[in-house]
């Protein structure tokens, strides 16, 4: 059983340099990350940081220019979520109006679909239901004065 307990340790080590080395550094590979883990004394093997990556459940994000780099879920990666999204409503929306309980929302052609997605994923309150065509994205509310509250809400984003 010692030995169990001496790859645990290991293992509890590794990941937390891992999560250490994705921190302070752009990772941007596995064969990367493998070398600064032996930089950093372990004996590992590519196979070995696939398996732990896997464990942590590392994602790849967006750095600067077109770089990807290794970061964990949480926090900052929800904010690069939120500012994407927020990003394709400014760019892609024409006009939003309400009519009753519904708020229609214009696109550039072709954008509804992510339009669409974007408020779904924002989580905006009291949406009831969202469906997009090409060019235009219907959003249900409650009531007629939760889609006027919307309208606003939403002109603010994109604004």
């Amino acid at each position: 059983m010692q030995e169990k307990d001496c790859i645990k340790n290991s293992k509890k080590q590794r990941h937390n340099t891992i999560v250490r080395i994705i921190s302070e550094k752009a990772v941007e590979t596995q064969g990367q990350l493998t070398k600064l883990l032996i930089a950093e004394g372990f004996d590992v093997t590519q196979a070995t940081v696939s398996r732990d990556i896997k464990e942590l459940r590392l994602i790849k994000i967006a750095d600067r220019g077109d770089k990807y780099r290794y970061a964990l879920p949480g926090k900052e990666t929800d904010m690069d979520i939120r500012s994407r999204y927020t990003a394709v409503l400014t760019h892609a929306v024409i006009t939003i109006q309400n009519a009753s309980n519904l708020v229609v929302v214009k696109t550039i052609p072709g954008s509804a679909q992510g339009c669409a997605m974007a408020i779904e994923t924002l989580g905006f309150d009291k949406v009831v239901g969202v469906i997009a065509g090409d060019d235009t994205v219907f959003i249900a509310m409650n009531s007629e004065k939760d889609a006027a509250d919307f309208c606003k809400t939403l002109m603010n984003v994109i604004n």
